[in-house]
């Protein structure tokens, strides 16, 4: 948010248990106050209607996957992946969840068609289990 922006007073109609639950995740965040709350609910709308309709251009976001480890070759799979994508990962955190089971989180910045492609080949790898990616846009293009 800019410093010298101008703020803008208006008010919202909401079923009061609706305004009582957000009230409750507000808190639960240590969000201060319902303001803040809703600038950053508005952002995280307006980012994913714009991409939904928008899928083109360049973005910033994550790829988590959730693998098998035990399924032979994985790891060099998803090792060549990421040597292979070198332009598009920022960077990689690999967690053991427990004995079978990791969890890799890929930060990725690129085209959006590279990083979808990306994506689609990390889903078709046998072993991995689930594949969740989070687009989000630069700070700068945020209001």
């Amino acid at each position: 948010m800019v410093e010298s922006e101008k703020f803008i007073r208006f008010s919202v109609s909401l079923p009061e248990g609706l305004l009582k639950e957000f009230d409750k995740v507000t808190e639960s965040l240590g969000i201060q106050g319902r303001s803040d709350a809703i600038r950053k609910a508005m952002r995280d709308f307006i980012v994913n209607y714009t991409w939904m309709n928008k899928r083109k251009g360049n973005m910033v976001g994550s790829i988590t996957i959730i693998l098998d480890h035990d399924t032979p070759g994985i790891m060099d799979e998803i090792t060549e992946l990421q040597h292979k994508h070198l332009e598009l990962i920022a960077s990689s955190m690999h967690v053991h969840l427990d004995e079978r089971e990791c969890m890799i989180v890929l930060a990725v910045r690129g085209k959006v068609e590279d990083v979808e492609k990306l994506n689609n080949e990390i889903l078709a790898l046998k072993g991995v289990k689930l594949v969740k990616y989070t687009v989000m846009t630069p700070g700068a293009e945020l209001p």
